[in-house]
């Protein structure tokens, strides 16, 4: 006996109801990240330090160089690299903030009042407007980080974190060949073949990953550095600093140092040179988003700007800035994982040449 309801009506039932079950598993998903981001960002970000730190581990074990002994250098030259990066970061910017804050501010203040002129809008109702935003912005922030976090606790996470980080890495560093080999001993033939070819595509894709944008984001800095520096812009190393890690936060983090660098130009040397600036800027990012990024990045992680977008987007508001940074690499092992499934993109090829040589080898 055939349903009442009409063709039309079952097939968008049913797509409805596979589009309700995979939004709640993405949302049981996120739930459950979200109360484990103590341990899944410190393990992520340990993923892809092990992934870039592995190539050198594999030149000194080459040299001769025990494999623990190999791990304990790698691990230790590159958790001495970042923390010295954070802490010539924070004593730079904290050294300079004050006046760094007024010059931002001074210049929005100067945007807006040149568009209030142009829409016929007084200095003194711009004013206005200006001090009540930045005085609710500054008392929902402070009321927001006195009910989420007290600094004690904060501190305490933020240590628990990168213990946690250092740990994980080592191990990683360590033991990534022997865990990688003991899991796909207790698979199948064929998921075995799968399990090594996904995994050495996902450490392949978050090692080139970080490395190319470490390399593409020191360059971005030098370069804006020593525009600021010709341009007599202040606060050039600041400036550089910020651009240095706005590249971790693909677009996103590339407009909001730009643009901290031309409302400073602005605020300091006028309308001509912060206009400089903005070309200064957006010369850099042209090289590189046609030079650099192609060149150095290659076809490590190919993501449409959208995507990165929303990405970025929602590690933000989820994890905040930490969240900011691994977005892009979460979603890279996303797309990943969805072209292995698919056996499409950088998986294609390598999968036909493994299912060739099985064919050839079998009788």
């Amino acid at each position: 006996m055939s349903s009442l309801a009409p063709r039309w009506l079952q097939t968008i039932s049913q797509v409805a109801l596979r589009v309700i079950v995979v939004a709640g598993f993405l949302i049981l998903l996120g739930l459950a990240l979200d109360r484990l981001r103590l341990i899944f960002l410190p393990l992520l970000a340990a993923l892809i330090l092990t992934s870039a730190l592995l190539p050198a581990k594999h030149i000194l074990m080459r040299r001769g160089i025990p494999n623990a002994v190999s791990a304990i250098a790698v691990v230790v030259a590159g958790l001495a690299a970042l923390g010295a990066i954070g802490y010539f970061t924070v004593s730079t910017l904290t050294s300079e903030f004050d006046e760094l804050e007024v010059d931002i501010e001074a210049g929005f203040t100067e945007v807006l009042q040149s568009i209030g002129d142009w829409a016929g809008i007084s200095d003194d109702e711009i004013d206005q407007a200006i001090d009540d935003v930045l005085d609710s912005v500054r008392g929902n922030a402070d009321t927001i980080a006195g009910s989420v976090f007290s600094g004690v606790r904060l501190a305490a996470e933020v240590l628990a974190g990168i213990i946690l980080l250092a740990v994980l890495t080592f191990l990683l560093v360590k033991d990534a060949e022997s865990i990688q080999r003991g899991i796909a001993r207790r698979l199948g033939r064929r998921h075995r073949r799968d399990f090594l070819l996904l995994t050495s595509g996902l450490v392949d894709t978050l090692g080139k990953y970080f490395r190319g944008v470490t390399i593409v984001a020191f360059m971005d800095a030098v370069l804006i550095g020593i525009g600021l520096v010709i341009i007599g812009i202040p606060f050039a190393l600041p400036l550089a600093v910020l651009t240095f890690f706005g590249a971790f936060i693909p677009v996103i983090g590339a407009v909001l140092a730009g643009l901290a660098a031309f409302l400073i130009a602005l605020a300091a040397e006028g309308v001509t040179s912060a206009l400089i600036v903005g070309g200064l800027v957006l010369a850099v990012q042209q090289i590189e988003g046609n030079v650099m990024a192609p060149f150095i990045l290659g076809r490590s992680i190919s993501l449409h700007p959208m995507l990165v977008i929303l990405a970025v987007a929602t590690g933000g508001a989820l994890w905040g800035i930490m969240g900011a940074f691994v977005a892009v690499p979460l979603t890279a092992i996303a797309v990943a994982l969805l072209d292995f499934y698919t056996m499409s993109g950088r998986f294609a090829s390598r999968k036909s040449r493994l299912t060739t040589q099985s064919a050839d080898a079998d009788p």
